[in-house]
């Protein structure tokens, strides 16, 4: 037993010098740089645990390395280890920039709550202080929490902001699409009025005339022509307004963009004149007037409206394309109060003290529409030419009876240049189909029945667009078909401008009208056509733009009270005139019926 002992003795101390002498294996020092590295390769727990170590080992940076491993534990999407780690890190003891990471973790896990305010007041921090490389996650979940907050307009401009840090790709492509939603969200009125208030090199105008744009297209007929027939904008029952009667700016010099060359110069010729006629009546001091030629491209417009700018413009009427107005309207050239003569394309809508006025055939064609319906008459037949301007003049006549209760019962469109519309005209109105169904009863019961085709008798009106000449050779097609058993509506586009016997064959038709060229009117601000009798343009068709010319000079003073008074109608030259929300000039014509080949204005 003692040599036992001995023996075991020896082994064990053998036994402990061999541990003595062999190597002590120890776990590799991990630097923040190894950390870090782990995290960029995706091990997001090895990167934890490394910041955890190096928190462990150096106390004086203990609340950043805790903070770097809740970021891992993040992208881990281990979020109990995140919020765990998060309990005890002190803010205060953290650089700015880490402080700025922790709230950026705070706000994402009181989304995740649903306490967007708290989130909110988390990311408080103006964008120029926000850390390189955190931009866009700043901007994402700001965004988010406006969203939740129901600050739609603020959200929308932080996905702006987010989509300049964002390259081309499916993160950009993705934020897109979240910016889309949120605009399509919008109200239309809401949209239009912070559109025209939008600064034009602020990033977030882009994005709204886009959605803007969009609702246009998801209407149907889009443009301008569907807003002027879904929306009324004459108070109804308020009596026009003379415009001596209201608030009237003062200013020393004005300018006047017309095109003396190219397609327009025909109609500027005549709008010019009108103008100027104007001018000369106004009572009083009156502004000096520059006419500025405007060319034939936008590229001259825009350079004319700076070179009267340069002048020292204080109002400017014009230009007259729509494509100029489109572009001006854009652009963030230095504005004075301006009068466009035109519409813009749909939804570029002008800043906020300029209006657009324009004479439109959608807006007669809406016009009929109501005259129709305040009738009773609410089941039309619509008969055009097959051409732009009839296209755009049907699709505004059908909202408008649509959008008020009655219906378009049935439409066909002719061609301007044939002069034998009959077959079109039958079917239209139901001749056609009746004849068919004899035809088919006759071979049927093998027996003449000795049926006449009548017309259809579900329609009450037609609404017909058609210029002069053309509509004297559909009226007799219209009366043969016993079309004209049904009131027959139009627009100014079928009086010549002058009177002739061959009119005789348009008795009955009812359109709208210029009242100025009607005769009708009685203000003794605007200069009757036998004061103007002299002047070319003042009779036959250019008379309109004539009138129109009128019109634009008398209300260019009153701008700013149009625009805070919309729906409010003033006594115009064209019609009863006011503002609306898009800040566009609207019209209600006057009414006129051939009697003896000759208008006569009817109420």
């Amino acid at each position: 037993m003692p040599w036992m002992s001995r023996a075991l003795l020896l082994s064990l101390l053998l036994a402990l010098a061999a541990c003595q002498t062999a190597p002590r294996q120890r776990a590799p020092i991990m630097s923040e740089m190894d950390a870090q590295t782990l995290l960029l390769e995706g091990d997001f727990r090895g990167a934890a645990d490394a910041f955890l170590a190096l928190a462990k080992r150096d106390r004086s940076q203990r609340a950043r390395y805790r903070l770097r491993a809740a970021e891992a534990y993040r992208e881990e999407g281990d979020q109990a280890s995140m919020q765990a780690l998060l309990k005890d890190i002190d803010r205060a003891k953290l650089p700015p920039d880490d402080a700025f990471r922790l709230d950026l973790i705070d706000a994402e896990l009181a989304l995740g709550r649903g306490e967007a305010s708290s989130a909110d007041a988390l990311l408080m921090e103006p964008p120029s202080g926000v850390p390189a490389g955190f931009a866009p996650r700043f901007f994402e979940l700001r965004a988010r929490a406006k969203e939740m907050q129901g600050q739609t307009l603020a959200a929308i401009a932080d996905r702006a902001a987010l989509d300049a840090t964002l390259e081309d790709g499916p993160d950009r492509a993705s934020n897109a699409a979240e910016i889309q939603r949120l605009v399509a969200s919008i109200p239309e009125d809401e949209l239009t009025a912070r559109l025209r208030s939008s600064e034009r090199g602020d990033p977030l105008y882009t994005w709204l005339l886009a959605g803007a744009r969009a609702k246009a297209e998801a209407r149907g007929s889009g443009g301008y022509a569907s807003d002027i027939a879904t929306s009324r904008p004459i108070e109804p029952g308020v009596a026009p307004i003379v415009l001596d009667d209201i608030e009237r700016s003062a200013y020393g010099r004005v300018a006047l963009l017309l095109p003396s060359k190219g397609p327009l110069a025909p109609a500027a010729a005549a709008l010019r004149e009108g103008v100027f006629a104007a001018h000369f009546a106004e009572r009083g001091e009156r502004p000096a007037i520059t006419v500025y030629d405007a060319g034939s491209s936008v590229e001259e417009v825009m350079a004319a409206y700076r070179a009267a700018i340069d002048a020292g413009a204080e109002r400017i009427l014009g230009p007259l394309s729509r494509e100029a107005v489109t572009a001006l309207f854009q652009s963030d050239v230095p504005r004075v109060p301006t009068l466009a003569l035109n519409y813009a394309d749909a939804p570029a809508l002008p800043p906020p003290g300029s209006l657009q006025f324009a004479l439109l055939p959608e807006e007669e064609a809406a016009a009929a529409a109501d005259r129709l319906l305040a009738r009773g008459l609410k089941r039309a037949l619509v008969l055009v030419p097959n051409d732009e301007v009839g296209k755009r003049a049907a699709a505004a006549f059908g909202e408008r009876m649509r959008a008020l209760g009655g219906q378009v019962s049935g439409s066909a469109e002719y061609d301007a240049a044939a002069s034998d519309q009959s077959r079109t005209i039958r079917t239209l109105v139901g001749l056609e189909q009746s004849q068919g169904r004899a035809q088919f009863l006759e071979g049927m019961l093998g027996m003449d029945l000795k049926m006449e085709p009548t017309p259809r008798s579900d329609v009450d009106a037609l609404f017909l667009f058609a210029r002069n000449a053309q509509a004297r050779v559909l009226l007799p097609q219209l009366r043969n078909a016993e079309a004209t058993r049904y009131p027959i509506i139009s627009t100014s586009a079928i009086y010549g401008g002058s009177n002739s016997a061959s009119d005789v064959e348009l008795d009955g038709v009812e359109f709208s009208e210029v009242p100025w060229v009607l005769g009708a009117i009685n203000e003794s601000t605007i200069p009757t056509r036998a004061q103007v009798v002299s002047l070319r343009n003042a009779s036959g068709p250019a008379a309109r733009l004539f009138a129109f010319g009128i019109d634009a000079y008398r209300l260019l003073p009153h701008l700013e009270w149009l625009e805070r008074n919309p729906g409010r109608p003033v006594i115009g030259a064209t019609g009863a005139l006011s503002a609306d929300a898009n800040g566009r000039i609207r019209r209600e014509p006057a009414w006129a019926r051939y009697v003896g080949a000759t208008p006569r204005k009817v109420d």
